[in-house]
């Protein structure tokens, strides 16, 4: 579609590690319901695209043959590739490439692209994914929360430490500006359906967490925006200053969520 966002293609460099200890695995029911939907059985295969450091390759790999895991930074890549070593987990291939420009030679059952997809370009992607899919396979979408999303106190002096350091920081124009209209002028089940895909449906679950001050701090460090990359000379003051607001609005130094987690899973006619 005309107007797509274009977002920049170095937005996690140099995040991997921070990606992997601070941002939350899915959620073990929602993986369960999205498996049992795609009917993935054991002898199945699946493409994790723009995987990052391995959220849902990590945790499917016990229960198909074989995953590919492709992100377009090698970081992640590694540290996906690592953490798979360290669990043990030896039917996942680790591959460093676009997701518009993955080499594809082979039939999956399912293609999962977790936290991503506005980021891509959707209807490339769509359409090119189609084609490898298996009769009856899949494109699962899946997405959680932000500790910002809500209305609490404590989100509302995150969300102004965010507002005011982009600015600081100059780090405003590392995301485009209109793509969340974007996504709400034409839905990601949209862009699927012209790619040819059917029977487009949405599971969703909340959960309840609890922050603390050292993990919301590695989060924003895991982010495009506040990491300490995009940061620069100003990432001490900022993880300075957000820590300094967390305890001034909370002393205990826990902040309560109820965090949403969900996917879209279209499939392939038959």
């Amino acid at each position: 579609m005309a107007g797509e966002p274009r977002f920049r293609t170095d937005l996690f460099r140099g995040v991997a590690d921070d990606y992997r200890r601070f941002r939350l695995a899915y959620p073990a029911e929602l993986l369960d319901e999205l498996r049992a939907r795609a009917d993935l059985g054991s002898e199945a295969t699946v493409l994790d695209l723009a995987c990052g450091t391995g959220q849902i390759a990590l945790a499917i790999a016990p229960y198909v043959t074989q995953v590919l895991a492709v992100d377009q930074e090698p970081d992640m890549v590694a540290v996906g590739q690592r953490a798979a070593d360290e669990e043990g987990l030896d039917n996942i291939r680790w591959s460093a490439a676009p997701a518009e420009a993955v080499v594809l030679e082979e039939t999956y059952d399912l293609v999962t692209i977790g936290n991503a997809f506005h980021r891509l370009d959707r209807e490339r992607v769509a359409r090119r994914l189609v084609p490898h899919l298996a009769d009856g396979g899949g494109i699962a979408l899946l997405w959680s929360g932000s500790p910002s999303d809500g209305d609490a106190a404590w989100q509302q002096v995150l969300q102004d430490a965010i507002e005011e350091w982009q600015d600081r920081a100059g780090t405003r124009d590392r995301v485009p500006d209109d793509w969340a209209k974007v996504i709400q002028r034409d839905p990601h089940e949209d862009v699927m359906r012209r790619a040819g895909l059917s029977d487009v449906e949405t599971f969703e679950l909340g959960t309840a967490h609890v922050w603390t001050i050292d993990a919301l701090v590695g989060f924003m460090r895991s982010t495009s925006f506040m990491s300490r990359a995009a940061l620069g000379v100003h990432a001490h003051a900022f993880e300075q200053d957000l820590r300094e607001r967390l305890l001034a609005c909370d002393p205990a130094g826990t902040y309560e969520q109820r965090l949403t987690y969900a996917f879209v899973l279209a499939r392939r006619p038959v």
